[in-house]
């Protein structure tokens, strides 16, 4: 298992945490995406490094591959100049740098491939970091309806609950019960007055009606004389 999968695997692992312990999800996302963040600057430093150890092979091989192609060409001047043996020394030097060559190229070639690994798998986790952190708003948007869902589910429940349906039958029924004694009281009130203070009541009202007539026999007076 490479370095990638074992950090998006423990990741993973968190989240599912968070849900076992009913954790708030929002906090636990915006957890796991600091952590990846994190481990991306840390495996960057390692594809840095394998990345430096490439290129100091390409450096080596490079420098091998000149040293030989130049004490080749100065065996070639040595023997056109009659120098048998200034050509023999140059030919062993080139030899010598021809097993460096080989060996450099192996090491390069080694190198070359895990650094072009670790790049590619590189790219791959911040693409992917990059995909959660797009879909984090989505996330945190369930979150949220899942929380105002719970939060209607727990007050309709409470709307039906036993013990506040009794207490609002209650008061309805001592609402009732109100309305009941005031009717009581406005017919004992009634009850209890004297037969004289109804005939005063009738007389009154009867004043009243004459006082009426007479107002608007005034008026109709008045309205006759402006005509």
């Amino acid at each position: 298992m490479s370095i990638f999968q074992r950090l998006f695997r423990i990741g993973k692992s968190n989240v599912n945490a968070a849900l076992d312990h009913l954790e708030d999800p929002v906090k636990m996302i915006d957890q796991v995406l600091r952590e990846l963040d994190e481990d991306i600057e840390k495996v960057t430093s390692a594809v840095t490094t394998q990345i430096a150890v490439e290129k100091r092979f390409e450096r080596e091989l490079n420098e091998a591959n000149e040293v030989i192609a130049k004490r080749d060409a100065q065996a070639r001047q040595a023997l056109a100049s009659g120098n048998e043996s200034l050509a023999r020394e140059a030919l062993a030097d080139k030899k010598r740098y021809s097993d460096k060559q080989v060996a450099a190229q192996a090491s390069y070639d080694r190198a070359k491939a895990t650094a072009d690994k670790l790049r590619t798998q590189l790219q791959e986790m911040k693409a992917r970091v990059q995909e959660m952190k797009t879909q984090k708003s989505t996330l945190v948007a369930q979150a949220e309806a899942a929380k105002a869902q719970e939060r209607i589910n727990k007050t309709m429940s409470g709307i039906g609950n036993n013990d506040l349906g009794a207490t609002f039958n209650r008061m309805e029924e001592r609402i009732r019960q109100m309305h009941d004694q005031a009717d009581a009281a406005y017919e004992l009130a009634n009850e209890g007055k004297s037969l004289d203070s109804k005939f005063d009541e009738l007389e009154k009202s009867g004043r009243d009606t004459e006082l009426d007539d007479e107002l608007a026999a005034l008026k109709a007076e008045l309205e006759g004389n402006k005509q």
